[in-house]
């Protein structure tokens, strides 16, 4: 009797249906029931907190008709989302999931209560993190620029020709390379202008340079430049009365950060996890 019963076509189709519901369900988990969720109560507080939202973007109070109006787009609104629930989209939305744990990570940060810091601690994160608030060292050149398009194959050439110049007369430099936009001579710039500028390869032998002698050529991006250095400013520390308001900011970011990682640990405790091994 029963292997009659599994031959009969209805018993294949029902058999199929199940196994497709089972695994829809492991996939993506059981709806929440339409009936346990039907219920749509607008709380007084919700009622003024739209009426305030009209207010701040009108600046005048609702009419009963716009209030009307309002509290029905929010209740429809109220029922998508319980429906978009129902049906776990929001486990199937990358975006969604994204907005939700950008909100988690939001409410972490909220929840952590930071003390007002003393002097003395916004005074040790000043001097860890010297190098953030003081004036930065800077760099004074005279140069002579010879470009690598304007010369071609002429470029190394020209090079050891100026080099001779250089070496007998130091300071007839003008008018010897090719225009530069920064000029013959640049003025006060630091290590992150330079590399902007010039390049980096450029900034770290420029900055290695000794004073008031012409180097050998130096290679950029644009060409050759033989440098000769005029004046070096030593990195100048500031106090913390003059960045006082950035440091706090800064180091209230770092707290918070440091807070809220430890509280993603924590949270991570109750989690086990396992990674799947990649198809061979």
């Amino acid at each position: 009797m029963i292997r009659a019963w599994l031959r009969e076509p209805l018993t294949g189709f029902i058999l199929l249906g199940t196994g497709l519901f089972a695994v829809d369900r492991c996939w993506n988990g059981a709806p929440v029931p339409i009936g346990e969720s039907s219920h749509i109560v607008v709380t007084a507080t919700q009622q003024a907190t739209l009426r305030d939202t009209f207010r701040a973007e009108s600046g005048r109070n609702p009419t009963d008709e716009e209030m009307r109006s309002r509290l029905e787009r929010w209740v429809q609104e109220e029922m998508l989302y319980r429906e978009a629930l129902a049906l776990n989209l929001d486990r199937k939305d990358l975006i969604v999931h994204r907005e939700l744990t950008q909100k988690m990570r939001f409410l972490l940060q909220d929840a952590t209560v930071l003390p007002t810091p003393s002097d003395a601690e916004l005074q040790q994160w000043l001097d860890q993190h010297m190098t953030r608030y003081g004036r930065p060292s800077r760099l004074s050149f005279d140069q002579v620029f010879l470009s690598r398009g304007r010369r071609g194959d002429h470029l190394q050439a020209d090079a050891a020709r100026i080099a001779e110049l250089l070496a007998k007369a130091p300071d007839a430099f003008a008018g010897l390379g090719d225009p530069f936009p920064l000029g013959p001579s640049v003025q006060e710039l630091d290590p992150v202008q330079l590399r902007r500028e010039f390049g980096a390869a450029f900034a770290d032998a420029a900055l290695n340079l000794p004073a008031s002698i012409w180097s050998a050529p130096i290679t950029s991006g644009f060409g050759l430049h033989f440098v000769r250095i005029t004046r070096r400013s030593a990195f100048q520390p500031v106090p913390l009365s003059e960045v006082r308001a950035q440091v706090l900011t800064d180091y209230q970011l770092d707290q918070h950060a440091r807070l809220t990682q430890q509280a993603i640990d924590r949270l991570r405790k109750k989690y086990r996890v396992e990674y799947e091994a990649p198809p061979s």
